[in-house]
């Protein structure tokens, strides 16, 4: 039980920081200065991305967020069909840390009983209820649960319906609390797919075999019971018989209800975007519910609307003059009901169906319901030439978000795979050692006449992928390990959240990581909070709470493991004369245990402490060495329940006909003293591993010094990783390696960027900062949160410490030890890690600080191991970071 101490700050303290601000500025010439304005639109920032995938891939990861519980994310991945396997992720503290949901099979994932493994898609409605369907060879399976994940009811005949493919959700309220009767009303759950082939119609471009869109509605009069198990009848959105559905995007319900179309009663529409058989016509599916009836049995009123023409076939030749396909067109409505098509374009050469140019990305509104649509225009993307998987997502009237991957490579008609001199179609799936990225762009006045966009915001702090991407529109000729798409959602506070993936590592053509990111700054989609405000990337280190190193799998949540509860983690890179061997360039690697053992973990055998990190590759590299190839690395160090502590980079291990990751260790950190650990309570673990042994192959220089997504877990295993080493019997799938064991994941730390020469964790330089702050922030639940930071020293000589109180919720926190400081002096952010003691206890913690140049831009973070987190703008006092 906490019970804060009276604490204020020192008047004295603050007037100290004001005047070194002063003096440092007026010496720059910087004292003058034009106030911000706080609610100008300002570009987005992004914070830390996170490895959400430490197991399975990252292969097309779909995201949707808990209407209920603003901390709790859920991602998932299709595994593949020949495995029946496919999984779901859970964050339950805003998408710093991810595991797989408590239902998930141990070692491998699988969440329930039904069939799967293709295609994924997720729901979750206004109850907190999550949804989740899954592509089988005849049908879908789709499931439902109602204790987020930890059980699920599923079927595997989700729709009356057999040759389906390519399925997305969308929710209006709670289903499971209706019964079917009526339209449903604020009770329904739409899903969206593709019926194949029915007809036999030949079209043009697509061929023999030609798709109709069709789309379906729960709970149907059965009852709330098997909402989202169960669907009624399909409508056809797309004619039947025809070639107007070529493959469709998501869809959307609208927050305004509306008699459009004939509805008897105001009701909302559920909306599906798509494009036709040609990808030349993107075309807008528009829906209603109607009572369940013989004559009506699906439930559904639909139309199917034009939105755009993009090209036409020339009189004598095969294809049309421009193209799309890459891969879906997406949709997003605003809470005013007005709607926004993004969709890939490029030219096309009619007698050849060859790309001719670059894939731009294309954008349409409509402000009265789909009957109209504005002239498209090409959102501007300088410098990149090829722009895939966008995908939309809006919030207040006019204000939008879009992401994509993107590259600066033009499509190369010598590519030996799909190049246009070799018999491929070009576009993106001929990008020679592309270098794509995440972007996201924001438009705050999305349908005026001329709609105003940032300019593309890099999302993911470095590339994510290096090579060609496949898709429709190059006529899925390449590299397929990003899938077909990625996902953005808005946060309750309008702030975007992305899922991803990164491909940079030894398993590139099939095993990605599963990536997270969310924003920390700039304007935001909603009106009530113009500003978003978030967390900074840690530099050095991070601190973990207590009490989460549990077992969570088969429907099942242990106890807490102290043995592998990470309290902290921390890297550094000391002077060579301080590593073990003395002399040998190495990075130390540090983690702090809750009360650290050498006891086997039942009913596994072997217990892991590892720490993973990437690093990409200088994208100019032009080595034949494998992390110049892939895009990079993924190493890892990791101390085993033997005693013993081990390097190497990531492997997958064969699951069915697919894979996921694993950690096998293949080289043995044995020098005295650079594998060391102390038992008992807050014990540590200490690595020293050359630098020599997780840096790229010889003569590939990295993107940076600097090491990205630091992620420390723990992770239990039936025998050790480095038992399996990757590659046995030389066998590889392409290139890349097979090997390793499966695990079970206990405990994840959130990630952090390393940055030698930042200062802290036990080395690194950086040099003397000035780092002051005190002042107020909103408190955890109520009132205000007081701090105070010195962590200069070196600078003025004062005492180095961090103090906080927030009577609000009995915090009252005094550091005593720092383990790590570090410095950003490009994002102007200071991370500091140590121990502490809140309320006389102990506690590890993680403070962040930025400077904002004015007091109500800056914010202070603070993170406790036994659960206290409280992040905010200053509401007064002073940050200075110099």
């Amino acid at each position: 039980m906490r019970g804060a101490a009276p604490w204020t700050i020192k008047q004295s303290a603050l007037e100290e920081i004001r005047m070194k601000r002063q003096l440092k500025l007026l010496a720059e010439g910087l004292l003058l200065f034009i106030p911000v304005a706080i609610h100008a639109q300002t570009s987005p920032t992004f914070g830390q991305p996170t490895i959400s995938g430490v197991q399975g891939v990252g292969f097309e990861q779909d995201i949707r967020l808990d209407p209920t519980n603003a901390s709790r994310v859920y991602t998932s991945v299709p595994g593949s069909l020949s495995s029946d396997t496919s999984w779901i992720w859970h964050s339950r503290d805003g998408g710093k840390t991810f595991k797989w949901v408590t239902a998930s099979a141990p070692k491998t994932g699988k969440v329930n009983s039904c069939a799967g493994g293709g295609d994924t898609e997720l729901a979750v409605d206004t109850g907190g209820n999550l949804y989740f369907n899954d592509l089988t060879l005849i049908n879908f399976s789709t499931a439902r649960s109602e204790d987020q994940g930890a059980t699920f009811l599923c079927s595997n005949t989700g729709v009356p319906d057999t040759a389906v493919d390519r399925q997305w959700y969308a929710v209006d309220g709670n289903p499971r609390s209706g019964d079917g009767s009526g339209t449903g009303a604020g009770h329904n759950i739409y899903l969206a797919n593709d019926e194949i082939g029915p007809g036999a119609v030949t079209c043009p471009v697509s061929g023999l075999v030609n798709n109709v869109l069709a789309m379906y509605r729960s709970p149907t009069p059965a009852g709330g019971a098997t909402a989202g198990v169960e669907f009624g009848p399909a409508k056809k959105v797309s004619a039947p018989s025809s070639c107007d559905e070529g493959i469709m995007g998501n869809n959307e319900v609208s927050p305004i209800p509306s008699t459009k179309d004939g509805a008897p009663a105001p009701v909302k529409h559920v909306y599906v975007i798509h494009d036709d058989a040609t990808f030349s016509r993107i075309l807008i599916g528009r829906c209603f519910p109607v009572p369940f009836t013989l004559s009506e049995p699906s439930g559904l009123s639909c139309r199917d609307l034009p939105v755009a023409t993009l090209g036409t076939i020339p009189t004598g030749k095969t294809c049309p003059t421009a193209k799309t396909g890459g891969n879906f067109p997406t949709l997003a409505i605003d809470k005013s009901g007005n709607l926004y098509a993004v969709w890939e374009q490029a030219p096309q050469d009619p007698d050849s169906c060859k790309i001719t140019g670059d894939t731009l990305l294309k954008y349409s509104f409509s402000t009265d319901e789909g009957d109209h649509w504005s002239t498209p225009i090409t959102i501007p993307t300088p410098g990149l030439h090829n722009n895939v998987f966008a995908w939309a997502a809006a919030g207040d009237d006019g204000r939008v978000d879009i992401a994509w991957y993107g590259t600066p490579a033009t499509a190369n008609p010598d590519d030996p795979n799909c190049g246009t001199n070799h018999g491929g179609k070009g576009g993106p799936d001929a990008t020679t050692n592309g270098i794509w990225s995440l972007f996201m762009v924001q438009t705050l006045n999305g349908h005026s006449t001329s709609p105003k966009f940032t300019p593309p915001i890099l999302a993911g702090e470095h590339y994510a992928h290096k090579g060609t991407i496949q898709t429709v529109l190059g006529g899925q000729c390449g590299d397929r390990t990003l899938g077909d798409f990625l996902q953005l959602r808005i946060g309750s506070r309008g702030e975007a959240q992305i899922s991803y993936a990164d491909s940079n590592n030894a398993d590139e053509p099939f095993a990605p990581h599963a990536m997270y990111v969310k924003q920390n700054g700039g304007s935001s989609v909603f009106v009530s909070t113009p500003q978003v405000s978030g967390e900074a990337i840690l530099i050095n280190a991070a601190s973990d709470p207590s009490g989460d190193g549990r077992r969570e799998s088969a429907s099942v949540t242990g106890p807490n493991d102290p043995n592998l509860d990470i309290l902290q983690s921390s890297f550094s890179q000391p002077a060579p004369a301080s590593c073990h061997p003395a002399g040998t360039p190495c990075y130390r690697v540090k983690m702090t245990v809750n009360n650290l053992t050498l006891a086997p973990p039942a009913p596994d055998a072997v217990a892991v402490w590892l720490t993973q990190w990437l690093v990409p590759a200088d994208p100019g590299c032009t080595s034949t060495a494998a992390s110049c190839k892939n895009g990079g690395k993924n190493p890892f160090v990791y101390f085993e329940s033997n005693g013993t502590c081990w390097s190497g980079e990531n492997a997958a291990l064969l699951l069915g006909g697919g894979v996921t990751l694993t950690y096998p260790g293949t080289k043995q950190i044995a020098a005295p003293g650079a594998c060391s650990f102390a038992l008992g309570s807050f014990g540590m673990i200490t690595i020293d591993v050359p630098i020599a042994d997780v840096s790229l192959d010889a003569g590939v220089a990295p993107l940076t010094n600097r090491l990205f997504s630091v992620t420390a877990s723990t992770m239990t295993l039936t025998v050790p990783p480095e038992s399996v080493p990757p590659n046995p019997g030389k066998f590889r799938i392409f290139t890349g390696p097979i090997g390793g064991v499966l695990f079970d994941l206990i405990d994840v730390v959130r990630a952090y960027d390393f940055v030698p020469g930042a200062g802290g964790g036990g080395g690194g330089g950086g040099g003397c900062h000035e780092a002051d702050g005190d002042g107020h922030i909103a408190g955890e639940h109520t009132g205000q949160m007081r701090f105070h930071f010195d962590a200069d020293a070196c600078e003025d000589g004062g005492v180095e410490g961090v103090d906080a109180s927030d009577p609000g919720s009995n915090m009252d926190f005094h550091s005593t030890q720092f383990l790590s400081v570090g410095f950003d002096d490009v994002a102007r952010t200071m991370t500091i890690v140590g121990t502490g003691l809140d309320n006389g206890l102990p506690v590890t913690f993680t403070a962040v600080a930025f400077d904002g140049g004015q007091p109500l831009l800056s914010t202070f973070s603070l993170t406790l191991s036994d659960g206290y987190t409280n992040a905010g703008n200053l509401l007064d006092g002073i940050i200075t970071l110099f």
